[in-house]
């Protein structure tokens, strides 16, 4: 039986679509922005989180570990993971008595996830609202994700995808079919800037964007990053490649740069490569939509 492995379940989504949302948070994502606020979603497989401010260091999950992936380091005075070694399986997890490892990242069938969007179904009709699928990368799991989204239309329930539209046309065109709303992630127009800040091209992410409006109803999303994409030069070329999609071209969504997701970064035992960046202004954020919006289009900052 096909299974889908999701990072988390958020209830009660007001961002990611229209009315009251249930957004599922697929794990596994190609990408490797410098500025995600969602590491825990890159990794296709389950990973353990540390929660070090509930950590109390008494060292059972040391001895609990039957990898030896978990150990103090002297150095740093702190209870380490050796991401290499760990393999997930949770017997950390369950000898803390403080909570301070979690498991990101769970296998449901279709059926099972659909049963816990279920819960909110009154939830979508009196808000008009619905289901989200983002991620991670929900196509990489495309074949689950459409299995999924088919009960949700089954049931009547309004369905909208967060994509980075990175993978291939095969995966993401059968996805489409059970959208009502999809949301792109842009990142910026300059092929050699994109990789360098991502990992990756944007040649076929452009493509997929131009085939995607012409079958289904789209919103654009640009992460403003300060230093990266936030010149007015791409903010232009950005607008006018969004104002020639077509009729099912909805709007571009402008989004500040944050800091939320750092101290997911250090429950992954990892380093955030952008922690002395500032947000930007609300000036500039201001000035860059009126820039969009001079080709005629309709931007908003903010989801």
């Amino acid at each position: 039986m096909r299974k889908g492995l999701i990072s988390r379940i958020e209830r009660f989504s007001l961002h990611d679509g229209p009315g009251i949302r249930t957004l599922v948070i697929m794990k596994g994502c190609p990408l490797r922005c410098r500025w995600c606020s969602s590491p825990y979603t890159q990794e296709p497989s389950p990973e353990i989180l540390h929660i070090r401010t509930q950590c109390a260091g008494c060292g059972k999950c040391i001895e609990a570990c039957p990898q030896n992936a978990v150990s103090y380091h002297l150095g740093l005075s702190k209870i380490i993971t050796d991401r290499a070694l760990c393999t997930g399986c949770g017997e950390c997890i369950s000898i803390c008595s403080n909570r301070a490892r979690e498991l990101s990242g769970r296998w449901y069938t279709a059926e099972e996830l659909f049963g816990e969007v279920e819960k909110d179904a009154a939830f979508y009709r009196r808000s008009g609202g619905g289901v989200t699928v983002g991620g991670g990368e929900p196509t990489a799991q495309a074949e689950f994700v459409s299995e999924f989204l088919s009960l949700c239309k089954s049931h009547f329930f309004q369905t909208a995808m967060e994509t980075t539209a990175v993978g291939s046309w095969d995966n993401l065109a059968p996805v489409l079919s059970w959208l009502d709303l999809v949301f792109i992630d842009l990142k910026h127009m300059d092929a050699t800037k994109h990789a360098e800040w991502t990992g990756v091209l944007n040649s076929r992410i452009l493509r997929n964007i131009v085939r995607t409006a012409q079958v289904a109803p789209l919103i654009l999303r640009l992460p403003v990053i300060p230093g990266f994409n936030d010149s007015t030069e791409n903010i232009l070329e950005t607008a006018k490649f969004a104002k020639q999609l077509g009729s099912h071209f909805l709007r571009l969504e402008l989004l500040p740069y944050h800091q939320f997701g750092i101290h997911k970064y250090e429950e992954l035992d990892r380093a955030y490569a952008l922690e002395s960046m500032e947000p930007p202004s609300e000036e500039h954020m201001i000035a860059l939509r009126e820039v969009a919006r001079s080709v005629g289009i309709d931007v908003e900052i903010g989801g």
